[in-house]
């Protein structure tokens, strides 16, 4: 993005926010301001790190705790694409540098404390959280040992007691870790695989109407909020009515209509371009929104306006079967419906967790329904990495109470305090 107001465009996070990630049930996506960067050699450092996350929950996803959830981030960040190599592993200097001007967190607080979410001590967690990780990354030995720790964790070991048995004393652990960062460090160089072959790339132009509109539709596809909607749609309308035979421009304000104004205006709009389109997944998707939005409102019978979704849904699926944010509305569209606690819906809502892990809506929900349809340890695997989660303290508290429900293979969730005497990683 051209700088902050770009980013404000799709969410206002404040002045000192550089870009973010957001995995929902409608998308997901990353958003960086291109003037974010100040240090000479982090280019792209921002969106490396959000990418790293994104990485993590579709191929590794476990109970890291939370300084490694974010100091394996910080560690892929830095790396440097050059035309034939890989290299990574590199200091991240605004980190260093940060590590060299300030006090240091205690290291306990580091490991086994969440996250501070305010102040100096936050960009301290995340400076110290980098060193750690590269302080156990850059090492076979440490990281053979590191993975012992993980698959303790894994299997519901008290968190310091796990670590000890690895590293040993934790303010020695911390002394080393001190000491290693008055060190040279090492990066890694790798060859691109790339470099042999190219990968096919495609260059689309976009109508004229994009450069108002796409960060709007950007927005929409993570949500708004409902405090921003009414001055979202009216920006929509107004730049949408100077290209008002652009399809483009008519997607977006069909959309912005079914989501936050005239639900049946937007449908029509909708059902304009799929007589052009048929296939098109994200029109059909955003018909079956409708009457989704029509059942929510709904304050006595949602059945026939779920139904009718349904019906757009299957089509949708059909158009696209990795289309997952479908797969997760066609399962609401079932709650309704004495078919819900199925294993139907639970594999239909098992494909959506794997296309998208990074949706924390659709990871509880599978979790759920497995737990209710007895498959305790599945449900345990897909809790762990939610659990530990260092960016939403809500869900990690919510989904660690499910966590030891599936643990204690209990269909119903336990009253306060009982629960299995060992902590979980996220306690």
């Amino acid at each position: 993005m051209r700088g902050p107001g770009d980013l404000k465009t799709v969410r206002d996070l404040g002045p000192n926010v550089g870009g973010f990630y957001s995995a929902s049930s409608a998308g997901i996506a990353a958003f960086v301001d291109e003037k974010a960067d100040n240090w000479d050699d982090a280019d792209n450092h921002v969106l490396f790190h959000e990418i790293a996350h994104h990485f993590m929950m579709q191929y590794r996803p476990t109970a890291y705790p939370p300084w490694y959830v974010e100091g394996f981030a910080e560690y892929v960040m830095t790396a440097r694409f050059k035309p034939k190599t890989i290299e990574y592993g590199w200091p991240a200097q605004g980190r260093a540098a940060w590590l060299g001007q300030t006090r240091w967190l205690p290291v306990e607080k580091i490991l086994f404390a969440r996250p501070p979410r305010k102040g100096p001590d936050t960009a301290s967690f995340y400076a110290q959280s980098w060193l750690i990780a590269h302080y156990m990354l850059r090492d076979a030995e440490r990281g053979t040992k590191f993975r012992a720790y993980i698959n303790a964790l894994v299997h519901g070991e008290e968190p310091k007691a796990a670590f000890t048995a690895q590293f040993g004393d934790i303010d020695a652990f911390g002394r080393a870790v001190q000491a290693y960062a008055r060190k040279g460090m090492t990066y890694t160089t790798r060859t691109r695989a790339s470099a042999a072959v190219p990968p096919p790339v495609t260059m689309s132009t976009l109508p004229g109407s994009a450069d108002a509109l796409l960060l709007r539709e950007a927005a929409m596809h993570i949500g708004v909020g409902d405090e921003n909607a009414p001055q979202h749609l009216a920006r929509i309308r107004a730049e949408a009515a100077k290209f008002a035979s652009d399809p483009y421009a008519k997607r977006v304000l069909a959309e912005a209509e079914i989501l936050y104004g005239d639900r049946e205006k937007g449908a029509k709009l909708a059902d304009e371009l799929l007589g052009a389109t048929p296939s098109d997944v994200e029109l059909l998707y955003l018909r079956g929104m409708r009457h989704v939005l029509d059942a929510r409102a709904a304050e006595d019978d949602a059945v026939p306006a779920y139904k009718a979704a349904r019906g757009w849904f299957v089509r949708a699926h059909k158009a696209d079967p990795n289309h997952f944010p479908t797969l997760a509305r066609y399962a609401e569209s079932l709650r309704t419906d004495g078919r819900f606690d199925s294993d139907n819906t639970m594999e239909i809502v098992l494909l959506a967790q794997q296309l998208a892990p990074q949706v924390d809506e659709i990871s509880m929900l599978a979790a759920s329904l497995m737990i209710m349809r007895g498959h305790f340890s599945e449900a345990e695997a897909m809790l762990l990495p939610l659990a530990s989660s260092p960016h939403d303290e809500g869900l990690a508290t919510a989904a660690s109470a499910m966590l030891r429900q599936a643990r204690a293979k209990s269909k119903s969730p336990l009253p306060d305090g009982d629960e299995p005497a060992v902590e979980t990683a996220s306690q």
